[in-house]
């Protein structure tokens, strides 16, 4: 009885009827692609073509989108995805219609749309005013990059006021996946010249998958 309630409730909007994605709200900061799709396969969830991690200047809304092969889906996939939880959270399930959108230089998007695909990192921490060149010296040449290419930018600083924005942020393109997470386990909370400017300068390294 209970659970025809909240279908009831929860009956999906004329205008909305024929979606083929559905918005998951609530969902971890930490949670991978490879979470969800674990998750949509635990809940039997059938016709999924997509799965993707929503960001906002480079960090995680808490949305992800699960885009489906046919509207048809649609009901059974928020069916099954009505109770579940992922890392312990209780997710929402919605019906959605956004519409695809273009990479941005600001780091917005889906991460289908960033086309980072696990090969991005997001590293935030140095002083505002140092550039890529500044970066790149820390790095050091240990990393592989794409050749014959621009791999590490500078990003546009948004209008908000917190730890994340009020240092310099940088996007990373490595080679590869597994480059990717190498550079976050080396980079990942450690400092920026710390003979100068001691714990000043926290450094923070994320991969956009």
């Amino acid at each position: 009885m209970a659970s025809a309630v909240r279908r009831a409730v929860r009956r999906i909007p004329i205008n909305l009827q024929r979606a083929i994605q559905v918005q998951l709200s609530n969902v971890p900061p930490t949670a991978t692609p490879a979470d969800l799709r674990r998750l949509i396969y635990r809940s039997q969830v059938q016709g999924v073509e997509d799965v993707s991690i929503e960001y906002r200047h480079l960090s995680p809304t808490g949305r992800a989108y699960v885009k489906l092969t046919h509207s048809d889906f649609l009901q059974p996939s928020l069916d099954a995805l009505e109770s579940v939880t992922i890392s312990g959270v209780h997710t929402i399930a919605e019906p959605s219609d956004r519409p695809p959108l273009a990479a941005q230089l600001e780091g917005n998007g889906l991460s289908s749309e960033l086309d980072s695909n696990g090969r991005y990192v997001a590293v935030w921490g140095l002083p505002k005013a140092v550039g890529p060149e500044t970066l790149d010296a820390i790095l050091g040449g240990r990393f592989a990059f794409p050749p014959g290419e621009a791999y590490i930018f500078k990003m546009p600083h948004p209008d908000t006021n917190n730890n994340f924005t009020m240092a310099a942020r940088f996007l990373v393109r490595l080679a590869s996946v597994s480059e990717a997470h190498r550079l976050v386990r080396e980079l990942h909370m450690t400092y920026y010249q710390p003979e100068i400017h001691k714990t000043n300068y926290p450094l923070r390294a994320r991969v956009i998958y």
